[in-house]
């Protein structure tokens, strides 16, 4: 009896193995390629090799980070669209591309809302209205009420037509039915150096390109486009403190991998993003350059994803902005 009941559960138990299905393959399966959709230095480069470096740390994964820019970001991030959807290639997905640019550009190789599984939120930061140190403009208040009393005269440098910069202003512009005179510029270098120069009333940038001018004292900070204060200029006012309520512009970098990603993969990443994201080292990284540390889940993302999307798409139609 007792060798009966043996077999008979050595059999069960023979059973049950043959019916749970094989282990799942671990992920990641090798080097991960990470596609920054920008040139080496730039916010979004940098933001990228901080972030990796950190999961490779506290996880062991190995990235290989790949430069693919060209078309505003579009390029890179579409070879995030066509890759397999194994989690082996992820890439950094911005405002400009996920956002701006499916409604800037006539032809783009990628469906924006369809062709990408979000992953996670890294990071976002305002832009910044600045003024040479000299310039007679004390306030956000003072730039708008000479652009009144002086129409289509009042010159703005951005990094070029279609960025965030630009339309950030463009949006003011409808909201408070003022106009300036848009000079683009192939960067922000160029476009922050006229502006320090007096060659140009005012500089619409992101806060980590002007940053280190503001601190120096070749630039004064007039206004930021979030919606609330940024720690890095607190003395610094929202335009929507200077009679603007609801105004709320900035740009936002996220964690993207193609179509169909894995469930267990799509948690796994977003997990490792969330935990770099409490990193000292990486908090202070971004926190040099004015930007806010990100996190939360791939619903929240594509949330965000989503609203961005639909609210850039009115603001770039409204404004006829073009790559021309």
């Amino acid at each position: 009896m007792f060798a009966q009941r043996t077999l008979m559960a050595a059999m069960a138990v023979l059973s049950i193995g043959l019916a749970v299905p094989a282990t799942a393959q671990a992920f990641p399966d090798g080097d991960i390629q990470f596609v920054v959709p920008f040139s080496p230095g730039g916010g979004t480069d940098i933001a990228s090799r901080v972030l990796t470096e950190r999961i490779a740390a506290q996880k062991g994964w190995n990235f290989v980070i790949e430069n693919r820019p060209g078309a505003g970001g579009n390029i890179g991030i579409a070879q995030v669209a066509r890759a397999n959807a194994k989690g082996q290639v992820l890439g950094m997905g911005q405002t400009s591309n996920l956002a701006i640019n499916p409604t800037l550009y006539d032809d783009i190789p990628y469906d924006a809302l369809k062709d990408f599984t979000p992953i996670a939120l890294v990071s976002s930061q305002p832009m910044v209205i600045a003024v040479a140190a000299g310039a007679p403009y004390e306030s956000f208040g003072d730039l708008v009420e000479a652009a009144r009393a002086n129409p289509a005269t009042i010159t703005m440098s951005t990094p070029g037509a279609g960025t965030v910069s630009h339309l950030a202003m463009e949006q003011f512009s409808q909201m408070a039915d003022v106009e300036f005179v848009h000079i683009p510029y192939p960067g922000a270098t160029q476009a922050i150096t006229d502006a320090i120069g007096g060659h140009i009333d005012f500089a619409a940038s992101s806060l980590p390109s002007a940053l280190s001018h503001i601190r120096s004292g070749s630039l004064r900070a007039l206004a930021v486009t979030s919606a609330e204060r940024n720690f890095a200029l607190p003395d610094v006012p929202t335009i929507a403190e200077a009679g603007y309520a609801g105004f709320d512009a900035g740009d936002w970098k996220a964690v993207v991998g193609p179509a169909g990603l894995p469930q267990a993969v799509v948690a796994s990443v977003n997990a490792a993003v969330n935990d770099a994201l409490t990193d000292a080292r990486l908090q202070d990284a971004f926190a040099a350059e004015g930007s806010t540390t990100g996190g939360g889940t791939p619903e929240d993302l594509a949330a965000l994803m989503e609203a961005e999307f639909n609210r850039w798409a009115q603001i770039v139609s409204a404004s006829g902005a073009t790559t021309e």
